[in-house]
């Protein structure tokens, strides 16, 4: 697998905020070696070559004390509401870093940058700087320069795989702006059934959703109650597996309706293998191999 060195810079220019404008992105484009190839970013390196200060002819100008955010990045960034770029998480980020006056915030920081493996399947990298202010009332020229240092391993792959690869990260591209990543919780002191019902229902008892008499069932039996609860046999289980693979039409629930309610699709993951493949062979079939050297396939397991 070869692995691939290079350093890009960004910069040394000027960009300029008209009247009204509050955001300003330069963006640089690296084409790679064409073809189905998986790329491993494995580390990286962010210098800042020139400090983001706004043109003057002052000797010590004033930092600029808006927001600069530096990225790496297979595809093209579309910016957020917030004029923003993606969160550090978003898979599409190689290299993120925000710019500040003084100082400068990496992801992955320093350490992790030099033994970081992000995959990507694009061939084509962009180097983007997001410039983000709050004041719009009069133009602003900043001065601003960034180098990149870069390795990443590559190697061929299946022509499927890499397309795969591309059109993943191109969904991914442009889900990241309505992307949820998180949400606030309501009534933080009691949490209790905040996230299912079950919680202050007796815990999850997703059997029932297979009975019919399921309202009688629910808890757990005592000398107050029912004596004990019915039994379903393999043979129910089979059927209502199949129920669970029927497809039905929208916007109906996935799962067969039967009289004793839709059979969810998920009902087949708990279900035990001998209800899936049927009943367990009283005596498994002995495995037989081919044994005769003359003849071709020598210790290969024969069908019996």
């Amino acid at each position: 697998m070869a692995v691939i060195e290079m350093r890009e810079a960004l910069g040394r220019g000027q960009v300029t905020f008209e009247i009204g404008e509050n955001v300003q992105v330069v963006q640089k484009r690296i084409n790679l070696k064409p073809g189905p190839h998986q790329r491993n970013m494995l580390q990286m390196d962010l210098f800042i070559d020139e400090r983001i200060t706004p043109a003057s002819v002052l000797p010590f100008p004033e930092p600029f004390l808006g927001n600069v955010e530096f990225f790496v990045t297979p595809t093209p960034i579309i910016l957020t509401d917030n004029n923003e770029g993606p969160l550090a998480a978003n898979q599409l980020v190689l290299f993120k870093a925000i710019i500040g006056p003084k100082d400068t915030t990496r992801f992955p920081q320093d350490f992790l940058a030099t033994n970081a493996n992000f995959p990507f399947f694009h061939d084509q990298l962009f180097i983007t700087m997001i410039f983000t202010r709050t004041d719009t009332v009069e133009q602003q020229i900043l001065n601003y320069g960034a180098s990149i240092y870069m390795s990443y391993s590559e190697k061929r792959v299946p022509p499927y795989r890499a397309a795969m690869g591309v059109i993943s990260e191109k969904f991914a591209s442009m889900i990241a702006k309505v992307q949820t990543n998180g949400r606030s919780l309501i009534n933080v002191t009691n949490l209790a059934g905040s996230f299912i019902p079950s919680y202050n229902w007796g815990g999850i008892r997703p059997e029932y959703m297979v009975s019919a008499n399921n309202i009688s069932q629910f808890f757990l039996p005592n000398s107050n109650t029912d004596t004990g609860e019915d039994m379903i046999n393999p043979n129910q289980l089979r059927t209502f597996a199949l129920y669970a693979r029927t497809m039905v039409e929208n916007p109906t629930a996935f799962g067969f309706q039967v009289p004793v309610g839709g059979i969810p699709d998920w009902f087949r993951t708990i279900l035990p293998k001998g209800i899936e493949a049927g009943p367990v062979r009283s005596q498994f079939p002995p495995r037989v191999t081919q044994d005769n050297p003359s003849d071709p396939g020598l210790g290969n397991i024969l069908m019996v």
